[in-house]
Parts: structure tokens; sequence; C-alpha cells
């Protein structure tokens, strides 16, 4: 089995991958449609997202806690009975979400919706049952530590396969509707693949339960944390793509088009805190369960320091090269580049609090994470309402800066007051001095002597990026990020026996 180590190594490498591959498929959707046609999509992307969290509803979670932890204490046996669990209802859902789809776009009923709109959606909807299968099994990987073939297929394989489809299109100026299904078909490629590699994972040995192990699941308890999970998963669906759709019906589709491209660029940070929850998760499942509280500690302190190495740098660079970094999608897109220093230092603090969503969850507190995800949502919702009428983008990144500091400051005081797991800001300084420093320096030297292009963007890039490596080795033991470059070390070994080992 892979340890931790080597599956933050790997994992990271992906995600890293799986967020570049998806910025990718961005950037050729908006210099294919422009910012029209990109605002469309989007609108589509943020339906079928909120569809399939709808639709799995939470399983997809109660399996990595519920899994891990039966594994961890060796209750073999009980790990296909909560794939029963996860599955039907999951799958019941996703067949009433595609018909309700089906007949809401039924001319008769929507006579004035947008005929691309529509047949975008038709084409769609459909594909949900597919993508709530795959998820359920991407949470049963993540739940065996699998984590590294997880990362594989939904951060590698299903991004490079709608790059390859989206190009196609694209290159034949294809129809909404061939757009569509470039982005759907992959999900069905990649599920099927998911199936063979649980089946292939699934633990074939004899129950070795230990006397004061975690009870069994049963589909009560399963649900009972897997629903309010489920609802704050739609929530959080609904909170990344509410301010899209509310620009999208006060200002139109190219407003949209532009703000759904700046969502998209401060996104690609998210997922680093992604990987953290993903690569951290079951362990501090697993650590929890069998009371390890210290672990889970250490697990969660590691977590945070890399999210501030990485995240802090990443949205500094952000705001400060927005302008010139906006125009990878394409001419007219600049113009949401304001909007970055608004939502990139909310997005750092984000980034400080750590792994405590990962927390909450794993310790099962998860109608905690729904109460802070509602009250999340209240607020964007408002603020949308309120301001975007009137502000537009600018409206509307209010409302999503407002709303990331409304559920990390409620996650943070719980997991340190109610969980009792904490980083003192002693242990975080030296991290988070070096994150906001060098960049930060390097960013006002740059801008402020030689102004603001895609040159002075590479001199910015060659002077930090070295320094920034430089200084995080040399300090690695004094900053908590020695387990770094000690994977890096690691790295030619474990290619080369990472195979065999998975197998086993």
């Amino acid at each position: 089995m892979p340890s931790l180590a080597k599956s933050g190594a790997f994992s990271s490498l992906f995600v890293v991958y799986g967020a570049i591959a998806a910025f990718v498929a961005t950037l050729v959707v908006t210099h294919g449609l422009g910012e029209a046609g990109a605002g469309l999509f989007f609108q589509v992307m943020a339906l079928f997202t909120i569809g399939t969290s709808l639709s799995v509803f939470g399983s997809d979670t109660g399996l990595v806690r519920t899994v891990s932890a039966q594994r961890a204490v060796g209750r073999y046996s009980a790990i296909p009975r909560l794939i029963r669990f996860a599955t039907i209802p999951s799958l019941c859902i996703a067949i009433g979400l595609t018909v309700v789809a089906l007949i809401y776009t039924l001319p008769a009923l929507t006579p004035s919706l947008d005929h691309d709109y529509r047949v975008a959606v038709n084409v769609s909807a459909p594909f949900l049952i597919a993508a709530a299968a795959m998820t359920i099994c991407f949470g049963v990987l993540r739940g065996l530590n699998r984590v590294v073939t997880f990362t594989a297929l939904q951060n590698v394989l299903l991004p490079t396969l709608r790059i390859l489809a989206v190009l196609l299109v694209v290159s034949m100026a294809g129809s909404m509707l061939s757009l569509a299904l470039a982005w759907a078909i992959p999900v069905v490629v990649v599920g099927l693949i998911a199936l063979v590699l649980v089946r292939k994972y699934m633990p074939r040995a004899e129950d070795d339960v230990a006397e004061g192990s975690v009870p069994a699941e049963t589909a009560k308890t399963f649900w009972g944390f897997s629903a309010a999970r489920g609802v704050s998963a739609v929530v959080e669906s609904i909170l990344e793509w509410i301010d899209v759709l509310f620009v999208a019906a006060y200002g139109g589709v190219v407003a949209s088009g532009i703000y759904g491209a700046v969502n998209r660029m401060v996104r690609m940070g998210v997922m680093v805190e992604h990987t953290g929850r993903i690569v951290t998760g079951p362990s501090i499942s697993a650590a929890i369960a069998t009371n390890e509280l210290d672990k889970a500690r250490r697990i969660f302190l590691g977590n945070t320091r890399a999210l501030i190495a990485i995240g802090w740098p990443f949205y500094i660079t952000l705001a400060f090269f927005g302008p010139v970094l906006m125009t990878v999608f394409g001419q007219g897109f600049d113009r949401g580049a304001g909007i970055l220093w608004v939502i990139c230092p909310a997005m750092m603090i984000m980034m400080a609090a750590g792994g405590v969503q990962s927390v909450l969850l794993m310790s099962g507190k998860s109608r905690w994470q729904l109460y802070n995800k509602l009250s999340s949502l209240a607020v964007s919702f408002i603020l949308n309402f309120l301001l975007v009428p009137t502000y537009g983008i600018w409206g509307a990144v209010t409302a999503w800066a407002a709303a990331i500091l409304v559920d990390t400051a409620l996650a943070s005081y719980e997991v340190l007051k109610l969980v009792g797991i904490s980083a003192k800001p002693t242990e975080m300084f030296p991290i988070m001095l070096a994150g906001v420093g060098v960049p930060l320096l390097g960013a006002l030297g740059v801008t402020w002597f030689m102004g603001m292009g895609w040159v002075q963007l590479f001199v910015y890039a060659a002077i930090v990026i070295p320094i920034y490596g430089i200084l995080l080795y040399v300090f690695r033991h004094a900053m908590g990020v020695e387990m770094i470059f000690k994977s890096r070390k690691k790295k030619k070994r474990i290619g080369k026996h990472f195979a065999s080992k998975e197998s086993n």
C-alpha cells in the first residue's frame, strides 16, 4: 500500500496536471466560442455540476469515511454493503433529475428558452447517471486508500479525454450539441474504468475486528452522515456557480463568460486545497477511528503548511499579473482582471485555515459543515441579489469573497474549539512569512520598475521561483516542509516500483 508521502507526491502531480488540463479545456472553449459562447457553456457546466452533486448526495464522501474506517478496523465484509447503501439511492436520484431536465426543456413548457441552451441541457442530462456512478466509484477508491489511482482517473484521464474531444469539436466548428457531448462522453469512459478498478482492489481477506473498534455501519448511520454531507455538497456546488448564474441573468452571456473565466482562473489554486483533502482525508479518518488524535493533528499541520507554501504565491501572482494572465482566454477577457484583487486575498485566508473542511468531515461532523455552507450560501445569495444588478461582476465577486470568509471562519472555529485540532501561530509563521514575502516583493519590484506585460511576468517568475525554492529547501525544517523534499528524493524509487506495490 502506498504511504502517505508517496500518495501525496503522485497525487499532487496528478492534481496539478488535472488543473492545467481543465484550464486548457476552458481556454479552448473561450477561444473557440468567444465571450458569449463561453458564457452559455459555463451555465451548462454549472447545472451539470450541481446535478451531479445532487445525484450523489454525499454518498461518495460517506464511502471515503466509512470504507476507510471499516477497513482500518479489519471489518472487510462490510464494504460491499456500504457500496450498495450508496449506489441504489444515488442512481435513482440521477434518473429522476434526468427526467426533470428533459421535461423542463420541452418547447411547450419553455418556449422562450435559447435553442443552443435547450439542446445542450437535453444532451447533457442523461449523462448525470454515468456521472453519479463514476463519483461513487471514486469514493470507494479513496476509501480503500487508492488515492493515486483515483487522482489518475479524475485528474489525468478525464480532463485529457475532455481536452481531446473539445479540441476536435472546436476545430470542426461544431455546434453546442457536439460540445456538450464532448464534455460528457468521457464521463462514461472513466466511470467504466473506475468500476473495473473497484472490483480489482476490493479486500478479500477474512474479517479481523479488534475489541472496542468502531461499530459496523447501517444504512441509517451511513445516510445520517452522507445526507448531511449531500446537502453540503449541493450547497458547495451552488456556491461555486451561483455568481456565474446571477451575472448571466442580470448582465448577459458576455459578462457571464468573462466572470466565468475569472472563476476558472481562481479555482486553479483551489485544486491545491482539493489535493490536501484527497490525500489526507482517509488517513485523518483512520487516525480518528483509532483514537490517534495527535497523528491527525500532525497530518493537518503538514497539510496547512503545504497549502500556504503553494497557494499564497499563486494568488499573489494572480492578483498582480491578472491583466496579463486573463488575456490567455482571448480578446476582451482581461476586463475581468480587476476583480482578482477582491477574491485573491479571500482565497489566501482560506488556504491559511488549512484542511479544516476535511477534518470536519472525517471526524463525522458533517452537520457542522452543512450549517457552515448554508450560512455561506445565504450570504452569497443575499449579496448577489443586492449587488449584481447594480455593480455587475464587482458585486458578484464581493459576494463570492464574503461567502468564502464566512465558511472559513466558522469551520476554523469548530475545528479549533470543538474537534480539538489546531495549528499554533508559531508553527505557521515561518512558512507564512516566506509564502507572502518572496512573491510580494518580487511582484512589487518587477511591476514598479518594468511595468506590466508578458516579458515582465517571465522576469518575475525567473527571479521568484528559484529564490523561493531555495528558501524552502534551506529552511525546510524550520518551515515544516521537509516532507516535500523527502518525497522528491524518493521519487525515482517510487516510480520504479509503484505499479507492483499498488497491485499488492
